[in-house]
């Protein structure tokens, strides 16, 4: 066997191992284990009859905003696996806010902690922070708190899903986000749509007008213990400033 040979076969064999490595890393969540998935949707014997019941009664007691909660049947979420899901969660700052030049910004946030079909993505990563919108208001209710709500449900694991809305004194910013298990990101806020692989912080500023002005900010991948600090790091920016306090704004 030549040196040549030898070479162009040594080659190859780190190819191959190249190719099987790239394999494990895309097979968390792969088109064979979505059908199964839907098919568990439509399959009363998979479901989880607890969270249904559960999902029942909070229907009874509250509405969500800006879309219905439906008290849909769900598969259990340990058929995708142990350690599959491990807890999504929602913050922000939606009462004091944070002030700007005599503006008042409010935000929310909407997380996944590291699983088994994400963690290849997070690294040493406990949790991501997939969607952030920071709103400027001229409107907030210290004692009722209708100003402002937000809410994020599991019920599609793995696949995650959040709503809220921001109230002003004259209109209302309403808000979507989700992101799949196969790493589709998208939010809508007010009917417009926003492809969060381009930037997951969104900056809304409505205007007196009537109209809405919107900015996105791609930034690092962030964990609940970061996104407080990048926000107020993020506004210091001359440019974000000039986002909030540029006239015409509320």
């Amino acid at each position: 066997m030549n040196y040549q040979f030898k070479t162009i076969l040594s080659i190859f064999c780190l190819f191959n191992i190249y190719l099987v490595c790239m394999g494990q890393n895309t097979t968390a969540w792969n088109n064979e284990k979505e059908i199964k998935y839907l098919e568990n949707r439509e399959d009363s014997t998979t479901w989880n009859q607890e969270l249904l019941t559960r999902d029942l009664d909070r229907n009874r007691e509250t509405k969500s905003e800006p879309i219905t909660y439906g008290a849909f049947p769900v598969p259990k979420y340990e058929l995708l696996g142990q350690n599959s899901f491990k807890g999504i969660g929602s913050g922000g700052n939606l009462i004091q806010g944070i002030k700007t030049n005599g503006k008042t910004l409010l935000y929310s946030y909407f997380l996944v902690n590291s699983n088994t079909l994400n963690e290849q993505y997070l690294g040493n990563k406990e949790n991501e922070i997939f969607f952030v919108i920071v709103v400027l208001t001229d409107f907030v209710d210290s004692v009722n708190f209708t100003h402002a709500g937000v809410q994020i449900i599991s019920r599609n694991n793995p696949d995650y899903i959040g709503q809220g809305f921001f109230k002003t004194k004259k209109d209302q910013i309403d808000y979507v986000a989700f992101l799949t298990a196969f790493r589709e990101e998208f939010a809508i806020i007010n009917m417009r749509l926003f492809n969060l692989k381009y930037g997951r912080t969104i900056l809304i500023a409505p205007q007196t007008d009537g109209s809405v002005r919107s900015k996105q900010i791609k930034g690092p991948v962030l964990t609940e213990s970061e996104v407080d600090e990048y926000i107020r790091t993020l506004l210091k920016q001359d440019s974000i400033k000039n986002f909030f306090t540029t006239e015409g704004n509320i």
